[in-house]
């Protein structure tokens, strides 16, 4: 008899506690931190700029703005540039020709101001650990730009197609 009861105990403490979850998933009234639906629409790893051209896709992974001098003793230089990481990916997962690229330059999207790199560019694998070959990153390096800039189209040309980034926000 007592067997028995703890059993239907038991019984009845399982039915209550999932009950009482699938009451508290269903209910409108709480929020919960992993279940925001802010954070659903968010599409991670992907950047907003990117732009197709036929089966070549190229995406903005980063803008870097360094300002920094070096002062040792009785060297002292200005480093400070202007550098854009892009994603070059081929949509059909054939191997990238890193020696197709042609040329890049930024302009001022408000005043249509243009800016052409120092001659330093890199192309490398995407990863470096493992590469894809469909994939590469490709650095450029800029002369540090005005402080009134706050958005900038990018110009790519890269296996005869031209890639425009606009209205980029580098704030």
């Amino acid at each position: 008899m007592k067997r028995r009861f703890i059993r239907i105990l038991y019984t009845l403490c399982a039915v209550y506690i999932i009950l009482s979850i699938f009451i508290i998933k269903n209910s409108d009234k709480h929020i919960y931190v992993y279940h925001e639906p802010s954070n659903l629409s968010i599409r991670y790893g992907e950047s907003q700029y990117s732009v197709i051209v036929q089966n070549t896709k190229v995406s903005l992974e980063k803008v870097t703005k360094e300002k920094f001098y070096i002062t040792y003793s009785q060297v002292t230089g200005n480093q400070s540039y202007f550098g854009l990481t892009l994603i070059i990916e081929n949509l059909e997962k054939k191997r990238i020709n890193k020696a197709a690229f042609e040329y890049i330059y930024i302009e001022d999207a408000a005043t249509k101001q243009k800016y052409y790199p120092i001659p330093y560019f890199e192309i490398e694998n995407f990863p470096q650990d493992q590469p894809m070959l469909y994939k590469a990153k490709f650095y450029a390096k800029f002369h540090l730009l005005p402080y009134n800039i706050f958005a900038i189209n990018i110009y790519f040309k890269f296996e005869d197609k031209l890639f425009i980034l606009k209205n980029v926000d580098i704030r």
